[in-house]
Parts: structure tokens; sequence; C-alpha cells
């Protein structure tokens, strides 16, 4: 009996080191938020300042009140590709807090004369604590409750918007100023929101790839390939996950405060239940684990209504758009797991192959 107490003792620690090796196995690869993705996203940040200085017989001010809102919209795509990306988790509610960001940003702006870059921190900080109060009921429910507890807000914010119009103005929205560049800046307004939103579109995908890329990317990566294996390495999941939400929700508020520099005009209607659809279908075609995938999925969310109008009737064209959304996440889901931004990704992949090929085999001809 002694001498079988003693063999399990001794296989105790290697059974314990086979364990763990073969979780270190399972769990995903790092985030691919390094050098590459500092290239990519340089090069396309350099490719948008060279536009925004761009004279106006090239680009337009309603070209450039379009870019602005890719931009807004790709950084709520960003926060919400936290989610979907790297939690392993689903918010039906980005759309509600977009909006929450941006009445915050109009109430200070037009009621207490609040500077609008201040009244736009504010959204920041206002996002952050309703993301974490929504998220503590999931630390006791569970994290994957979290997606009930958005779809809760985003159908509730709209009709209490609406009803609360001593605070909101009502059905007629809040409006603000128009937005003018300092000093002698040869900048139209539009013009220069752009030049606003792109500087803090690269600081938020700087800030959030830095995340990423330490000991939060781990333990999101470990508590999204197996809850319970991560719970049994001392991962506390449902508190990442919460915490990430904060986060996210807290860059859904700030991408929302910026939109309403440039709109101008933020009504209920704007930010119903099919702003957050739009918001996750941008994120899965653009692709859920890459912030240039957000920008792809910015453009696609602002671009596809204003394609979409010029072919069909107004009055249709709400509902037109539903359809190219569902059908474009059914052919994404089922060609393009990875979204656009993996199929880019996957193409350049090969063509770095067949070169890489090309002088090997000429070497094996000579």
């Amino acid at each position: 009996m002694t001498i079988i107490k003693h063999q399990e003792a001794i296989a105790a620690p290697k059974k314990e080191a086979a364990m763990t090796a073969t979780v270190s196995t399972s769990l995903p690869a790092p985030p691919r938020v390094g050098l590459r993705t500092a290239y990519w996203s340089a090069a396309l940040a350099v490719t948008l300042v060279v536009a925004a200085l761009a004279p106006a017989s090239l680009i337009s001010d309603y070209q450039f009140f379009q870019l602005s809102r890719v931009i807004t919209v790709a950084i709520a795509i960003g926060g919400l590709n936290l989610l979907l990306g790297w939690a392993g988790t689903i918010s039906a509610g980005h759309g509600a807090l977009f909006g929450i960001g941006a009445y915050t940003t109009a109430i200070l702006v037009a009621d207490h004369g609040v500077p609008w870059p201040l009244a736009v921190l504010a959204s920041l900080a206002v996002g952050l604590i309703v993301g974490a109060l929504l998220g503590l009921p999931a630390l006791r429910l569970g994290g994957l409750n979290l997606g009930l507890i958005t779809l809760a807000i985003a159908l509730v914010l709209p009709p209490l918007l609406s009803r609360w119009e001593s605070v909101t103005g009502g059905a007629f929205g809040k409006s603000t100023p128009q937005i003018v560049s300092p000093g002698s800046l040869p900048f139209s307004s539009p013009q220069w929101l752009f030049l606003v939103n792109l500087c803090v579109l690269a600081l938020v995908f700087w800030l959030l790839s830095n995340m990423l890329r330490g000991r939060m990317g781990r333990a999101l990566d470990a508590a999204a390939a197996s809850r319970p294996m991560a719970a049994a390495h001392a991962i506390p999941t449902n508190r990442i996950t919460v915490a990430v939400f904060a986060v996210s929700a807290a860059v859904a508020a700030l991408a929302g405060g910026l939109s309403q520099l440039g709109a101008r005009t933020s009504t209920p209607d704007s930010y119903t239940f099919l702003f957050s659809i739009a918001l996750i279908a941008g994120a899965v075609v653009g692709g859920t684990r890459s912030f240039v995938g957000a920008i792809v999925g910015g453009a696609f969310v602002v671009l596809v209504p204003e394609i979409i109008s010029g072919f069909v009737d107004p009055a249709s064209a709400g509902q037109w758009q539903q359809v190219v959304y569902a059908a474009a996440l059914l052919m994404v889901i089922y060609f393009f797991p990875a979204g656009l931004a993996g199929l880019l990704r996957q193409a350049r992949q090969r063509l770095l192959r067949k070169r890489s090929h090309n002088p090997s085999t000429q070497e094996a001809q000579s």
C-alpha cells in the first residue's frame, strides 16, 4: 500500500505537467497585432492624411463628412471586435452605447457650453461607467449573458430618449453648433473633423493593440478557447469579460461623441436595434480579429446605404439594406470566416509564397 501511494505521488507531477502542456498547445495563437498590423495601419494612415490634405477640388466637404462617418463607425467596430474576436462573446447593444456617447456630447456642448474636446472625453467616461454597470450582473450570471443584457439596452434606449424630452429633446433630438478649425488653419469644418477623427482612430487602435499584446490578450484567448480550462488555471474569465466589455463600451461611446460633432444632430431613431445589427455585420464582414477589418467594416456600414439608395425607392431602402446585411453575413460566414481583412491577408501570403518559390524554381531549371 505504501509503495502504491509513493508511485502515485511520483506520477502526479508528471500528469500535471502533461495537462499543462496540453492546455498550452490547445490555446490559440497570440493576436496578430504586431509589426505587420502596425505597418499596414501606418500605410493606411498616411494615405488618409494625404487625402485629408487634398484640395477641395479633389475631395468635397460631403466626401470628408462621409469619410469621418466611416472612421467613427470603424472606431465603434474596433471596440466591438474586442468582444466578438477576442473575448468570445457578443454585444447586441453597441448601437445604443454609440448613441449614449453622442447624446452625452450633444447635451454637454449644447446645454452646458462645455468645449467639445472635454465633452467627447466625458462621453468616453460615461461609456466606461455604463459598460461596467451593465457587465456587473454577468459576474453572477456568466459572461455569455452579456448578450441578453445588451439586447435589453438596445431595445430600451430609443423610447427612453424620445420620452425624456427635457434632457434629450425628445423625438426632435439634440443639436450642436458647427465645429470650426482653430486659428488660421486652412481647413474646412468637415476636413478638420476628418483629421481629428483620424488621429483618434490611430490612438485608439494603438492602445487596443498594446492591450491585446499583453497579459490581457493571452487571458482572452484562453477564455475564448475554453472557459472551464481557463478557470482551472486561475484565470477570472467573467471579470476579464466584464472589464473588456467596459473598455469596448467606452470606445463605442467615444465614437458616438465624435460622430455627433460631424452629424450635429442626434435623434432617437438614429440608434435603434438595427444600428447595433449593422455594427455586428460590419465587424463580421471586415474581420473580428483585425483592426484593419474594422475600417473595412466601417466603410461597409456607411457606404452600403448610400449605394442602395441610388438604385431603389427611398421608401424601401431600409428593407433592402437589411437584406444586403443578411446576405453579406451569410456569405462571409460560409466562405470567408476571417472576414475581408483575412481574405486580403491570405492573398498576400499566397503572393509571398509564389515569390519565394520562383527563385528556387529558376535555380533548379538552370
